[in-house]
């Protein structure tokens, strides 16, 4: 069994391929709206045509302020992002414990939303939420 440990996931947001804002934990969600095609009359069991697909997640982590680098992408940068209707590509690399196989996803989305918290003895963390726009893809393989 190919199972994948926590630290072999990696978030990049953007063309340029840094990490996000210290994300720890990326959620990932892909839906099918299902449309019911049964009518009056055809029986005792309803059926079902696949609708159109939706994806999108959650990536949380610790709150950054600045990264030391020319290319920082800080909690304020999300911020930004809301507010201009930016759209990056996110790709996230998944690859197994044994580094046999792994899987990459990769599309464009824009972020819904942006939490932080903030509590007197512990870190600040943060939460975005994003949807995809338009296709995702999904490939694997070998390493």
């Amino acid at each position: 069994m190919a199972k994948v440990s926590g630290s072999s996931v990696v978030l990049y947001l953007s063309d340029d391929l840094y990490p996000t804002a210290c994300a720890r934990s990326i959620t990932f969600d892909l839906s099918n709206d299902i449309i019911e095609t049964s009518v009056k009359g055809s029986g005792n069991f309803r059926t079902y045509v696949q609708g159109a697909i939706t994806w999108g997640g959650t990536i949380e982590g610790l709150t950054l302020l600045t990264d030391g680098t020319t290319s920082d992408i800080t909690t304020a940068t999300l911020y930004n992002w809301i507010v201009s209707g930016f759209t990056v590509i996110a790709k996230w690399y998944e690859q197994d414990v044994n580094a046999q196989y792994y899987m990459i996803k990769e599309g464009e989305i824009i972020l819904e939303s942006v939490n932080e918290t903030s509590s007197f003895d512990n870190m600040v963390t943060f939460t975005a939420n994003f949807k995809g726009i338009g296709p995702i893809t999904i490939t694997t393989g070998n390493v």
